[in-house]
């Protein structure tokens, strides 16, 4: 095996772990709010992974600009506001819904960005669009019966804001590479405000309910939180990290980052979190293809005309009689 494809498999197999260590976490959370606020549980999870990347990097965090800094806050309040819906919803709706409906930022991004940065989004942006709004549409109208249909509506809207406010995060991510700001600091920085948000969120809104008491873990606790903070934030922002670096802008990415959602979904039925449905599942599918066609900027326009060209094959022109013997191919086919 040659160097470029043992550093493509290496990137592969981090990507992997990011998203199945992501895809877990919809469910871990779900479990940890039954016993601890859920604003709580994210303030310490980025907390903690804001000290940990904080003193590796310390020389760096040292000798930050101000460029870097205000860029890591602004990026910091927008996941901040992201997990902050996300996690609101996730109390009255079910791991899987909450992680594919946070997945369809992907296709709300190029709209956003018309909205933002005035990009015109492209045919296939629109026909991921029109995919996810009917895969979407399912997905609502499919309940559950533990809980109320209002309240999990409510969920299920609030995970959709959550989806905007992440959109915002890739795009400003854009934004901010251009300026080359530094990623790991900025990550750094953008934990902490994530962190000590959330924190502040928990004792305005959780505080008054629950009391000190609700705040105290015991070893189970203690363990769902440590998995959330070491194995999906810490261990899996730097798995994405590297392993984009290793794999570079492919195709290959795209597809592996898009299965988050669908390792929720599996480990939401392993762990015995919820029952799929019949309506669920053709949602989650048709979410899943507008995902792929958005990522992988797909034209089914274009490839159906590549297919047909190679099923039923061109016209044929006839020869100029000044024309080459061989078959000279086409600049404009």
């Amino acid at each position: 095996m040659n160097s470029i494809k043992k550093r493509n498999l290496i990137g592969q197999l981090l990507l992997l772990y990011s998203v199945i260590a992501w895809g877990s976490s919809f469910t871990i959370l779900k479990d940890a709010m039954d016993t601890l606020p859920g604003f709580f549980i994210i303030g310490v999870r980025f907390t903690i992974a804001g000290l940990v990347f904080g003193l590796i990097i310390i020389k760096k965090i040292i000798k930050m600009d101000k460029k870097t800094l205000v860029n890591g806050l602004i990026l910091g309040l927008l996941v901040a506001l992201a997990y902050f819906t996300q996690t609101w919803g996730l109390k009255y709706t079910t791991p899987s819904k909450n992680a594919f409906l946070t997945a369809t930022y992907c296709v709300l991004c190029p709209f956003i960005a018309w909205l933002v940065f005035k990009k015109k989004p492209k045919i296939y942006n629109v026909i991921s669009a029109i995919l996810c709004i009917v895969g979407t549409g399912l997905i609502l109208l499919s309940g559950n019966k533990e809980q109320g249909g209002s309240l999990q509506l409510l969920g299920d809207g609030l995970t959709i804001v959550c989806a905007v406010f992440f959109s915002l995060q890739i795009l400003f991510i854009d934004r901010f590479n251009e300026r080359k700001s530094e990623p790991i600091a900025l990550l750094t920085v953008h934990f902490f405000v994530i962190g000590f948000f959330m924190l502040i969120m928990s004792a305005i809104f959780e505080l008054p309910q629950v009391g000190i008491e609700g705040y105290k873990m015991n070893g189970e606790q203690l363990w769902k939180v440590a998995y959330l903070t070491f194995a999906c934030s810490i261990g899996a922002q730097t798995s994405q990290y590297f392993g984009q670096r290793l794999m570079g802008p492919t195709g290959q990415a795209a597809i592996i980052q898009s299965l988050e959602s669908v390792f929720g979904v599996i480990f939401a039925v392993i762990l015995g979190a919820e029952k799929l449905t019949v309506t669920l599942i053709i949602g989650f599918v048709i979410v899943f293809i507008a995902m792929l066609i958005s990522e992988l900027h797909l034209d089914p326009m274009k490839l159906f005309k590549r297919k047909s060209k190679q099923v039923f094959g061109e016209a044929e022109v006839p020869a100029s009689v000044n024309a080459p013997a061989d078959d000279t191919p086409k600049v404009n086919d």
